[in-house]
């Protein structure tokens, strides 16, 4: 019984380390990648305030300055799951409507030349107490995977007093594929987007943290319907 004692001790103290030495990479390593992604924002300003700039560096610019602000929404999304729950992350009044249209607006240019249409339906209008960085993210992805499985017919994305629907006409998911989807890493189809699986995961682990919920509702061939709720003690008028 002792050697079994000193032995789960020893476990213990070595899984302890694991997580600190993780928690402590992930801070370091999106702290250290503010920097850089500021330089970025702030050179893409100053070009793109060039009156003499062609359409084509124009769109160039201005894709540029998108993809770094996903990358500082990322970052902050990991900062905030390295943060013990108990530390408070920066929480501020979102209005969800407005957080919603800005990221359609985004999806919609990446649909652009496919047949697929993409409507929004406000039914209520949510005000959430939280991180607006963390919910863009989850709100980001939800609409991504819908675009990227997506080929023909449309996207519907419905918001309530409670919840954020995105439903499609995708190539759908099966039991299995159902159960796997938040896994790190996993992709529904690896021949299609050349991103790398991280999405669901990171949007699942957020959700964890602010106490909202992801639910999937899946067929193959028939499209995919996600259901993000808030949690009711956050909504606000």
């Amino acid at each position: 019984p002792r050697q079994l004692a000193i032995a789960l001790h020893q476990m213990a103290r070595r899984v302890g380390e694991h997580i600190q030495r993780e928690h402590d990479f992930t801070r370091d390593a999106s702290h250290e990648l503010r920097t850089p992604l500021t330089v970025i924002r702030v050179a893409t300003d100053m070009a793109m305030a060039d009156n003499g700039l062609k359409p084509s560096q124009i769109r160039a610019l201005q894709r540029i300055a998108r993809a770094s602000s996903d990358m500082e929404a990322v970052i902050e999304s990991q900062l905030i799951l390295a943060r013990e729950s108990h530390t408070s992350a920066q929480l501020q009044q979102v209005v969800v409507a407005q957080l919603v249209e800005e990221e359609i607006g985004l999806a919609r240019e990446s649909l652009s030349g496919t047949p697929v249409q993409l409507a929004l339906h406000v039914q209520a209008a949510p005000v959430l107490n939280t991180s607006e960085r963390a919910l863009r993210v989850v709100v980001r992805h939800l609409l991504e995977n819908a675009c990227l499985y997506t080929e023909q017919g449309g996207i519907d994305v419905t918001l309530t007093e409670q919840e954020l629907v995105v439903a499609d006409t995708g190539i759908g998911m099966d039991s299995d594929q159902l159960m796997r989807v938040f896994e790190p890493f996993y992709r529904v189809n690896p021949g299609q987007g050349s991103g790398p699986g991280l999405g669901l995961s990171i949007a699942s682990r957020l959700c964890q943290r602010f106490g909202w919920q992801i639910e999937l509702d899946s067929q193959p061939g028939r499209g995919t319907r996600a259901t993000l709720s808030f949690e009711p003690s956050c909504t606000g008028d």
